[in-house]
């Protein structure tokens, strides 16, 4: 009998939790504000903008390899962004969150990312900032913040500075993530 009543329950829970799942993804893709693939990046500083590669041991597969020649005073001039493609409102609870790596460094210290900012636009103001230690292995990191006032789409950036060490670093997804109120 215990044995048909745990099957019973299993029965049950196996389509609520499926329904659960679903509504868990639907949540996240809702709340996704930009295009997280690496090929949507937008490079920019160098001479030769880097181009997406392959690699398996990240999500989705592709990363952006970024070559740091040297460690510059103004280190904002090397990046990436990705702009928002949805509106955010004003107070929203807004999530940066990204695969990154350390590839190459100077005498084996962690990579640096001299800042991640969320970054209104055209005219550039930060929002909320954050610099990063990457390792050498792929990592998930984020950081958080409240949007001061709304924005169209467009009208944010999750902004990565990285000329603060020579260095290679590998920048893979990155989700900027509109929680809301």
């Amino acid at each position: 009998m215990k044995f048909l009543m745990l099957w019973g329950a299993a029965a049950i829970a196996a389509p609520v939790m499926a329904v659960m799942a679903q509504t868990t993804e639907a949540t996240m893709a809702d709340r996704l504000v930009n295009d997280p693939r690496p090929e949507a990046f937008r490079p920019y500083g160098q001479p030769i903008p880097p181009e997406p590669r392959s690699d398996k041991t990240v999500q989705f597969g592709k990363a952006l390899r970024i070559q740091i020649s040297s460690a510059a005073p103004d280190f904002w001039r090397v990046g990436v962004v990705t702009p928002t493609l949805k509106p955010v409102k004003a107070g929203d609870r807004v999530v940066v969150a990204f695969w990154a790596r350390a590839q190459r460094t100077e005498a084996n210290a962690p990579g640096k990312i001299c800042r991640v900012q969320l970054e209104a636009t055209p005219v550039v103001r930060t929002i909320f900032e954050q610099p990063f230690d990457v390792t050498p292995e792929w990592k998930m990191y984020k950081l958080m913040g409240k949007a001061d006032r709304a924005y169209p789409a467009g009208g944010l950036n999750a902004a990565f500075h990285l000329a603060c060490a020579k260095q290679i670093i590998d920048i893979g997804p990155v989700f900027v993530l509109d929680y809301g109120q």
